[in-house]
């Protein structure tokens, strides 16, 4: 409004235009002194007039969407009642199916339901389903929203039974759960073909959760299980009836020989004290049956035997598992008519000889000590090298003749002669035999 306005020829207005927007206003009209001819006049008044314009208040669903109650009836969400200052709105929530999901008032859980008054901040009104809103001049264009909370649809799937929030379940199996709220979901044990699967976690599309779980949309979660081999097919033998005899292990194959299970690890301890020690590997090639002759001993029932303890133990390759140390033992002497020259280091039959050059190692990761086993379809000469990633030699393990079949030997990453403060990583060893090379990795860790 301009501090002096001009009216219709006098020196007084005859009206002026004030515009209002929503709200409470307080308007003054003054009037001022004036000259007329010789004489000044000085006049003064104040004249006050208050005025109210009513403004909107919006009431909706947090999801935007829906129907809400207000003064008793159902209106779209985002409805704008029109009111004063000092005016009551009656709001209430309504339960519903909104965008593939049942919204609830919830009042219980982590996450309950509420009215709030938003405008810049939020501002909590009330936790009861229905109530009553106290409109305030500063309320013009805010939103009294209803706090409903979706329900989340948590389905579970599993090789196994389940426990859901403590209750036993069967697969698959669907939990209704609020949003924001946990769940405690387990998945049980079980064997399958010779294997212990043991439950480590769930797998959903958007990555692995482990329990308990917060719902936040629909999903499906599948259980996913570590496996070990077990030895409850093995019927491992001796050969106990032959005195004088290099002790021979007999074993069932695995059921899943020659497929996931990749070779089996012979383990011998000497006493029932003694330290164990890696023997050898023998690849699974799906034979119904294995043997493998230990020349360092023979079967014994003099006085002079000692207890013998031997463990064959499956790899699982696909979680790089073997089974748990089970040994079985045996009573022999220490066999001084071994075979001369290089078939007395622990040799198997010509009919269990390997057709192909392989090489691994066990275990890995390591610290600071693995066993590298690798097999000889024919006689060789060997240069098994360990080098870092950088190509650098760090030590020759083998570099002589070898006879055919299984052979073993221990790379101690703390006493490398070349690898002295050896650090974590990753290194490569070479194994070379008749012009065939190949080449594996090892991590050391510390």
């Amino acid at each position: 409004m301009p501090s002096f306005p001009v009216g219709d020829g006098s020196n007084n207005p005859s009206y002026v235009d004030i515009p209002l927007g929503e709200g409470e206003h307080s308007i003054e009209f003054i009037w001022y002194g004036y000259d007329y001819g010789q004489s000044r006049w000085f006049i003064a008044d104040v004249k006050t007039r208050a005025h109210t314009v009513k403004f909107y208040v919006y009431v909706s669903n947090i999801f935007g969407g829906g129907n809400v109650y207000v003064d008793n009836i159902q209106r779209s969400s985002g409805f704008s009642k029109t009111v004063f200052s000092g005016n009551t709105i009656d709001v209430g929530a309504i339960e519903q199916n909104y965008n593939g999901y049942y919204w609830m008032w919830s009042t219980s859980g982590s996450y309950p339901s509420k009215w709030v008054r938003q405008k810049g901040v939020e501002t909590l009104i009330s936790y009861s389903q229905f109530t009553t809103y106290n409109v305030g001049s500063a309320d013009n264009s805010a939103s009294i929203v209803a706090g409903l909370r979706k329900v989340c649809s948590l389905t579970f799937q599993a090789n196994s039974s389940m426990t859901i929030n403590g209750n036993y379940r069967t697969s698959p199996y669907t939990e209704s759960v609020v949003e924001q709220n946990t769940i405690s979901a387990l998945a049980s044990s079980y064997s399958a073909n010779g294997i212990d699967f043991t439950f480590s976690k769930w797998s959903t599309s958007s990555g692995d959760v482990y329990s308990p779980i917060t719902a936040s949309e629909h999903k499906t979660y599948a259980a996913v299980y570590t496996g070990k081999p077990n030895n409850n097919y093995r019927s491992m033998s001796f050969n106990n009836s032959q005195e004088g005899q290099p002790v021979q292990i007999t074993w069932a194959k695995h059921p899943l020989d020659n497929s996931s299970i990749s070779h089996y690890a012979i383990w011998r301890k000497v006493t029932t004290s003694g330290t164990p020690t890696l023997l050898t590997t023998v690849n699974a090639n799906g034979s119904g049956s294995y043997t493998y002759t230990d020349y360092d001993y023979a079967i014994s029932s003099g006085v002079n035997k000692i207890l013998l303890f031997y463990d064959v133990r499956p790899y699982y390759s696909p979680d790089n598992s073997y089974s748990d140390p089970s040994f079985e033992g045996v009573y022999g002497i220490y066999n001084t008519n071994q075979l001369p020259g290089e078939m007395a280091q622990n040799q198997t039959s010509l009919e269990e000889l390997p057709t192909s050059l392989s090489v691994n190692n066990y275990p890995n990761p390591f610290n600071p000590t693995t066993t590298i086993s690798y097999q000889l379809p024919e006689k060789s000469f060997v240069t098994l090298k360990v080098f870092d990633i950088l190509g650098k030699e760090v030590e020759t393990l083998v570099n002589e003749n070898k006879s055919a079949g299984y052979h073993t030997v221990i790379f101690d990453a703390g006493h490398s002669e070349r690898g002295r403060g050896m650090t974590s990583g990753v290194y490569i060893y070479t194994i070379s035999a008749n012009g065939i090379v190949q080449t594996k990795k090892m991590l050391l860790t510390k």
